[in-house]
């Protein structure tokens, strides 16, 4: 009779555990979703493009995140499409198809959102870390504003070319170059 009592006490205590566990894995992937938010950019980590260190120009961070939850910084949105339009020449192990977010920042409030929605200002007056940038806004009443004032063409996300991204060159680099500036 004892072990018929101690058989059934592991038994629902099997069952009740594996429910839990199965309940708590189901939450815990949902959580982890790439797509849930941007990731912090470390400070050693250099820009997917260019090398630089976004993390010295959080004003200007963008990053892609891929469904294998590998996220890679880039210090403006000039090397995000560039990376974006020649992924091969910068990653061997990613396509487009792979992409499970791209976060930008609004050049208004510096709030993440989502880069397929942004309306972006190209070659305006404004300059990036790298020069003449590609400016995301989330509103695009704010990007007309900004255009009238700064100069620069607007872009939606899906208009972006490499033909646009390369008319912006490298002019008027502001790169931090270890303590000090260019």
């Amino acid at each position: 009779m004892k072990t018929i009592k101690l058989l059934l006490i592991l038994t629902a205590t099997l069952i009740f555990a594996t429910a839990c566990l199965q309940s708590g894995e189901q939450k815990s992937a949902a959580d982890a979703s790439p797509a849930g938010a941007p990731m912090a950019i470390p400070a050693d980590v250099s820009c997917g493009v260019c090398g630089m260190f976004p993390a010295r120009y959080p004003e200007w961070q963008t990053q892609i995140i891929f469904t294998d939850n590998k996220m890679v910084p880039f210090d403006g949105g000039k090397d995000m499409f560039k990376y974006l339009l020649m992924m091969g020449k910068f990653d061997t192990v990613h396509t487009r198809e792979d992409v499970s977010m791209i976060w930008v920042k609004d050049f208004i409030s510096g709030s993440w959102f989502d880069g397929k929605k942004a309306t972006y200002v190209a070659g305006s007056g404004q300059m990036g870390p790298m020069g003449k940038e590609l400016i995301p806004f989330e509103n695009p009443a704010d990007a007309a504003k900004f255009q009238a004032s700064n100069g620069g063409t607007i872009h939606t996300f899906s208009e972006v070319t490499m033909d646009l991204v390369s008319t912006l060159g490298m002019g008027g680099m502001k790169m931090k170059m270890g303590q000090g500036s260019m």
